[in-house]
C-alpha cells in the first residue's frame, strides 16, 4: 500500500512540474520577432487570417520544419521563401497539440499579446551610439547582461582586425535584411537555434539594442569588408612570417657562433 502511495505522489510531483504550453507566451518569444497578427508584414508575413487561407495540415508542417517542406519543392513554401528575402524560419520542436493551440491564438487575432511599440530609427543615431555598438560588438565593451560578444559567432562589414567569427551568418547587410524595426525586434527577442540558449537570461538592453542597430547600419551603408581589407590581413600575415624568419636565423647564427668559439684547453 505504501509502495503504490509513493507511486501516485511521485505521478502527481512529475505532472505537476509539467509547464503547460502557453500559446501567447509562446508567439511573444518565438514568432513575434518577425510576425504580426494584424499589424502588417514584418520581416515575415502578417499571419491576420492564415489559418483560413492554409490548410491546416500544411500549416502544421510548415511550422515544425519550413526549410523540409521547402526543400521539397512545396509551390507555396517557395513562394514566400523567395518573397521575405529568403529568411529561414526556425524549426519548432512542438507536439500536434501545442502547434493547434498556437494556431488558435493566431486565429483568435493574437489575444492578450502586447503590441509591439515601435523604437526609435537608426537613421538618428549619433557618432557616439554607433562607435558604442561597434565597441558592444566587437567585445571591447560588454553586454550588461554578460552575454557574448557578436564577433564570437558573427562578422560585419570591417568589425576586428582579422574578421568575425563564422559559426552564425555574416550580419553586414542584417539591417537591409530586416528593417529598422525588424532589427530591433531581432536582437530584443533572440529566437534563433543556439542563441536562444546562448543568451537566455541574458537580454540586451534597450540602449545596447539601439547601440548595436546603429553600428549594423552603418556597416550596412559601408559593404563587405573589401580588397583592402584582405590585403591588409595578407600584409599582416607577411609581416609575421618574415618576422619569425628573422628570429629563427639570429637564433640559428648565435648557436653557431657559440659552436665556433674554442673551449678551454684547447690549442689555438
Amino acid at each position: 500500500m505504501k509502495n503504490r502511495l509513493s507511486l501516485v505522489l511521485a505521478l502527481m510531483l512529475l505532472c505537476g512540474g509539467v509547464q503547460a504550453f502557453d500559446p501567447v507566451e509562446y508567439f511573444d518569444k518565438k514568432c513575434s520577432s518577425c510576425h504580426t497578427i494584424g499589424g502588417g508584414d514584418d520581416v515575415g508575413p502578417d499571419l491576420k487570417g492564415v489559418t483560413e487561407r492554409r490548410d491546416q495540415k500544411w500549416m502544421m508542417r510548415f511550422i515544425r520544419e519550413s526549410q523540409t517542406v521547402i526543400n521539397a519543392g512545396d509551390p507555396i513554401a517557395v513562394e514566400l521563401f523567395n518573397k521575405y528575402r529568403k529568411k529561414k524560419m526556425p524549426d519548432q520542436d512542438l507536439s500536434d497539440e501545442d502547434v493547434l493551440a498556437l494556431l488558435d491564438f493566431i486565429k483568435s487575432g493574437g489575444q492578450g499579446l502586447e503590441k509591439a511599440i515601435a523604437s526609435k530609427s537608426a537613421l538618428e543615431a549619433t557618432g557616439d551610439e554607433i562607435h558604442r555598438g561597434g565597441q558592444l560588438f566587437s567585445g571591447e565593451v560588454a553586454l550588461a547582461a554578460g552575454g557574448p560578444a557578436c564577433i564570437q559567432c558573427h562578422s560585419a562589414g570591417s568589425a576586428g582586425p582579422l574578421g568575425g567569427g563564422t559559426l552564425g551568418p555574416d550580419l553586414t547587410q542584417s539591417y537591409s535584411n530586416y528593417n529598422d524595426q525588424g532589427l530591433s525586434k531581432v536582437l530584443t527577442k533572440i529566437a534563433f537555434p543556439v542563441m536562444d540558449q546562448v543568451y537566455a537570461g541574458k537580454a540586451l538592453t534597450e540602449a545596447e539594442v539601439y547601440q548595436l542597430k546603429s553600428f549594423l547600419l552603418k556597416m550596412d551603408r559601408e559593404g563587405p569588408a573589401g580588397k583592402g581589407a584582405q590585403k591588409k590581413f595578407v600584409f599582416l600575415g607577411l609581416i609575421g612570417l618574415f618576422l619569425g624568419f628573422g628570429a629563427i636565423d639570429l637564433s640559428w647564427r648565435n648557436r653557431r657562433r657559440k659552436s665556433s668559439r674554442p673551449t678551454i684547453g684547447e690549442s689555438e
